[in-house]
């Protein structure tokens, strides 16, 4: 039994291991908000798909980070969105320091000029905040980042 429990400590150590060894620097776009950092690159797999594949981390916060869920938009030249679509990270809670990975399939429309990504998520512990919120209180913290595929070609 002892040799059981042991077996599965070092599986758990192993795993955690291999996310810490992830090289960030194989995405070619990132942003960070102080808490949560997203890391991802574009590709056009078929056509009128746009494909955003990446990992989101958490290296700043003490406390994990919940239902990290992104929107992701497709612009026209005019600034009106024309196609939309969601996602989020495979895992729910994004422990410190243990990325999770991310895909969103966006089916285009015609006439996108540019990508914009707005993501959301939660502080671990819920409504009543955490490290972080600041004095405002808790809540869900949403952001935006622009022109997220830029040089991904038409």
């Amino acid at each position: 039994m002892a040799l059981a429990v042991l077996a599965l400590a070092l599986a758990a150590c192993a795993g955690g291991a291999s996310s810490m060894n992830l090289n960030f620097d194989s995405y070619a776009h990132k942003v960070t908000d102080g808490t949560v950092a997203l890391y991802w690159n574009c590709s056009r797999p078929a056509p009128g798909l746009v494909r955003v594949e990446g990992v989101a981390n958490n290296p700043y916060s003490p406390v994990g980070l919940e239902d990290l869920e992104f929107r992701l938009y497709g612009v026209n030249a005019g600034g009106r969105t024309v196609s939309r679509a969601r996602a989020s990270t495979k895992a729910y809670v994004i422990e410190p320091n243990a990325p999770s990975p991310f895909s969103i399939d966006l089916r285009t429309r015609g006439g996108e000029a540019r990508f914009d990504l707005v993501y959301s998520y939660m502080l671990a512990g819920g409504i009543g905040g955490g490290p972080g919120f600041g004095a405002g209180g808790g809540g869900e913290q949403q952001n935006m980042a622009r022109n997220v595929c830029a040089g991904l070609a038409p």
